[in-house]
């Protein structure tokens, strides 16, 4: 009774009891199913690393997300290390330690919220390592130091930290891995897995954080202090895994892998060198980020990831542009309670700004009709008589815009440059939109941030998606609704454009489904408008119906 009574005495005070580690690898659970912040990880004492980690308040399904009670199988995979651990300490002095403490089997001990690692070197020296869970901040507080028990104060211990791979299983569209290092002020500078190793970019005395990413999902080092960034020295980046993981479904070289390059000072005799990160192991997400401790610090990695689409297609205003419709969505999401809701009202609010400036446009293009149809005789007169001479018909026709000032209007490609930036936008924001991310619309389609799986089939593509059929179906229906131009130049080149909507409804037919929730919503306005502008304008002359585009 005593023991109990005592036991609970420290309990109250705040000192955790300590239980050593026998086991050579040992599982850990830091809070409780469904709890933001709440992490089950597997550790080993060989090199003290990071075998895997999950993240206890996500799931790796709808289905799974629906259950009353969850296990280790429908928690979410955020980093699997395989064999080469993460959080493992390699010498990279010309110096070898007596003990290698990168295959030494460290000492352990844990408690409810941490997990300690303590290593003798055999000269005096004494590595250790303390992870201590951080729910506020989304993962954990790492400390790393270095004891003189009975050594000499020498030269520093110069080694390298095996930083986490984030556990990636979708590529194509969807892979959109980085390895990221930050400054505290200034842009962020970034390395991808697809030009090879190298090294990222910044001064360490100036770093915010650095790590890697995966879609949805980032694991990030960040200094306390000025002490913990004086021990850093350089930021080496590899493509990971080199193998497919079959157990975790991790693609090949789909993620990156930081080793973050450390000089610890060894002290006198009786002190230690202690330094202090934090390391973060969550989404990708402003919203995410307004609830941690510093709510701007990782927001430069969504900087990143909306900066451009894949291909590295720029649009100049697309990463504005998505940023505010992510802005946007938020604002009609806390609203209407839905995703999909919200994409299709910010897709009828932008199209419905930009009906008036449409309309504009279009009265424009038909007047320009009106005047080129009264001009057509002249027009015929110059083809026949500079028939065989394409040189001077050229000039003729030049001099002949002149005289009559006919400039086509050259608003009439306005809207869809100006819905460009908004389509580039919703592009890259949907790639890496957290937000979407398990978020039901209607019916089949349960989650935005993946292609709608209306059927199972048994052959290629593998799935019936329905969203994308759709947007195929009504570009092509609305484009052959458009007349032919009776130049047989521009005869030619619409019959092609006519089939270009099966290319992209085959490009984007596995994207993610909040995207074609607003293609589709686009398209069915486009329709809606173009009927209206057909009744009160009337219908546009074909032999100009192919300089007037319909926006996105």
């Amino acid at each position: 009774m005593l023991f109990r009574f005592l036991f609970s005495l420290l309990l109250a005070f705040g000192v955790a009891a300590q239980t050593p580690v026998a086991d050579k690898a040992f599982t850990v659970e830091f809070g409780a199913d469904g709890v933001d912040g709440s992490l089950r990880a597997r550790f080993s004492r060989e090199g003290a690393g990071l075998v895997w980690l999950q993240a206890k308040d996500h799931y790796v399904t709808v289905a799974a997300k629906k259950k009353a009670e969850h296990g280790p199988g429908d928690w979410l995979l955020l980093t699997a290390n395989g064999q080469d651990h993460a959080l493992r300490l390699v010498n990279t002095s010309p110096v070898a330690l007596p003990v290698d403490p990168a295959m030494a089997l460290w000492n352990a001990e844990t408690t409810a919220d941490s997990v300690r690692f303590w290593l003798p070197l055999g000269n005096g020296l004494v590595l250790e390592k303390l992870l201590r869970h951080d729910p506020k901040n989304r993962g954990l507080q790492f400390e790393l130091a270095v004891k003189n028990e009975a050594g000499d104060a020498g030269q520093p211990l110069v080694l390298q930290l095996l930083g986490p791979v984030p556990a990636e299983t979708a590529g194509g569209f969807f892979s959109t891995a980085h390895a990221i290092a930050a400054p505290r002020e200034g842009d962020s500078k970034f390395t991808s897995p697809a030009s090879g190793a190298s090294a990222l970019e910044v001064d360490p005395r100036q770093l915010s954080f650095a790590g890697s990413t995966s879609r949805f999902f980032a694991a990030f080092l960040a200094p306390k202090d000025d002490a913990a960034r004086s021990v850093l020295t350089r930021f080496d980046v590899d493509p990971m895994p080199l193998q497919e993981d079959g157990d975790s479904g991790t693609l090949a070289r789909a993620s990156t892998r930081v080793r973050f390059g450390l000089s610890l000072p060894v002290p006198a005799q009786g002190q230690e060198t202690r330094v202090a990160f934090d390391y973060y192991f969550g989404p990708k997400s402003y919203r995410v980020f307004d609830t941690l401790s510093d709510p701007l610090r990782y927001q430069p990695i969504l900087d990143v990831d909306l900066n451009s689409p894949c291909c590295g297609i720029d649009v100049p205003g697309g990463r504005p542009m998505a940023k505010l419709l992510l802005w946007l969505l938020g604002i009609f999401h806390d609203f209407l309670g839905n995703w999909g809701l919200a994409i299709i009202t910010l897709t009828i609010l932008v199209r419905g700004l930009l009906a008036p400036l449409n309309f504009r446009m279009q009265k424009q293009m038909r007047a320009y009709s009106a005047r080129m149809a009264k001009l057509k005789p002249k027009l015929d007169e110059l083809k026949t008589r500079f028939a065989d001479d394409k040189a001077g018909y050229q000039q003729a026709m030049i001099q002949f815009q002149r005289e009559h000032k006919l400039i086509p209007p050259i608003g009439g490609c306005l809207p869809i440059f100006l819905t460009m930036p908004v389509y580039i936008g919703l592009f890259t924001a949907l790639r890496t939109a957290y937000d979407l991310r398990q978020q039901p619309f209607v019916s089949w389609i349960t989650d935005l941030s993946v292609a709608d799986h209306l059927l199972t089939l048994p052959f290629w593509p593998g799935a019936l998606n329905l969203l994308p059929l759709l947007w195929i179906g009504l570009m092509v229906w609305m484009t052959f609704r458009q007349p032919l131009p009776t130049d047989p130049q521009q005869r030619s080149t619409m019959q092609i454009m006519r089939f270009m909507p099966l290319m992209f409804g085959v490009m984007l037919y596995q994207y993610a489904s909040g995207l074609t929730v607003y293609m589709v919503t686009s398209i069915l306005w486009s329709l809606v408008e173009s009927t209206i502008t057909k009744k009160i304008l009337g219908p546009i002359d074909p032999n100009v119906a192919a300089m007037t585009p319909t926006p996105i």
